[in-house]
């Protein structure tokens, strides 16, 4: 799945190392040292400096220099340099208008902008299931920030991988993902973030993934960044898509010795490959459960936070 998102941009997505293709004073637009081996890169494209090029000069520029017949795996940075949570009506309207020009396009993330340019919860993007009807090839797609976004059940026949990364995840769209149609879904990350910033999803918002009848060949599952990740762990510890899952991630919300021993109290983990918690407020003793029940997965304990701070937090919200 797509890595972990706190403050930066993405370093590599879809296996590839991210190359930025422009950035600067526009009138020092001219990109230089393209590589040839165009395959081989996931391109960021769009304004990577605050107040220099802007997507509208780096686009076009982007288009008449790469070939993007041979593009696999593209990322799109901001639009707008001043104001880089807005502008993306305008970008998703120019990717749809080059469409054809990515016919082998596999993988695609919207939003790729550090928090240095635009915290997560300001970036404004418009639903995305256009992009999804454009690029029938994907099997991959990420979509940073969803403020204010309207979303309507997705459908698409290819994609394997859905991301969305935010500091609020509205429940309005947790239900529309939970309604899609995406029959070759194996993973699924949700960032689900904080209802001081559109979040707050329930159990009930997330009634038809954890049902198991929403994607049926789902077997990675990420319900991340959650505020409650305690009341989560409990309601997945009988959550009947748990038992077809290889990989669970509770990772950067706020899980405790409660959600953990939820987990154990439940449905059995023994068949998952991986459990992934970090960013967390788990005891070593329960960590010591943890192992002790589950010595066959890779368990990611990592950042122990029980030690410095007792006031839970989630690593992603404004």
């Amino acid at each position: 799945m797509i890595q972990d998102f706190r403050r930066d941009a993405l370093t590599t997505f879809h296996g590839l190392p991210v190359f930025p293709f422009a950035h600067g004073d526009p009138a020092e637009l001219e990109p230089g040292g393209v590589p040839d081996d165009i395959e081989a890169w996931a391109w960021r494209v769009g304004a990577d400096e605050y107040d220099e090029a802007d997507g509208e000069q780096i686009w076009p520029a982007f288009l008449q220099t790469v070939d993007t017949t041979r593009v696999k795996a593209l990322t799109l940075a901001a639009w707008d340099s001043c104001e880089s949570g807005t502008g993306w009506d305008e970008y998703h309207a120019a990717l749809l208008a080059a469409a054809d020009r990515f016919p082998n396009l596999e993988a695609l993330f919207v939003g790729d902008v550090p928090s240095e340019m635009s915290e997560v919860s300001w970036i404004g993007q418009p639903d995305p299931g256009p992009l999804l009807a454009a690029f029938p090839n994907l099997v991959e797609f990420g979509l940073r920030g969803t403020a204010e976004m309207s979303m309507e059940p997705l459908a698409h026949d290819r994609l394997r991988e859905l991301t969305l990364q935010t500091g609020g995840l509205p429940p309005h769209v947790v239900r529309a993902i939970g309604a899609s149609t995406l029959p070759a879904l194996t993973g699924l990350d949700l960032y689900l973030g904080t209802s001081i910033y559109e979040g707050g999803a329930e159990a009930a918002d997330l009634a038809a993934i954890l049902s198991g009848t929403a994607f049926p060949a789902l077997r990675h599952l990420g319900l991340r960044n959650a505020e409650d990740t305690d009341a989560l762990a409990a309601v997945l510890a009988h959550a009947p898509v748990v038992a077809r899952l290889q990989s669970l991630d509770l990772a950067l919300g706020t899980l405790g010795d409660d959600g953990a021993a939820a987990l154990l109290a439940g449905q059995p983990l023994t068949h998952l490959h991986r459990l992934d918690l970090h960013h967390h407020w788990i005891s070593d003793e329960m960590i010591e459960r943890l192992w002790q029940a589950l010595p066959e997965a890779d368990i990611n304990v990592d950042e122990a936070l029980l030690g410095r701070d007792n006031d839970r937090f989630i690593a992603v919200a404004e």
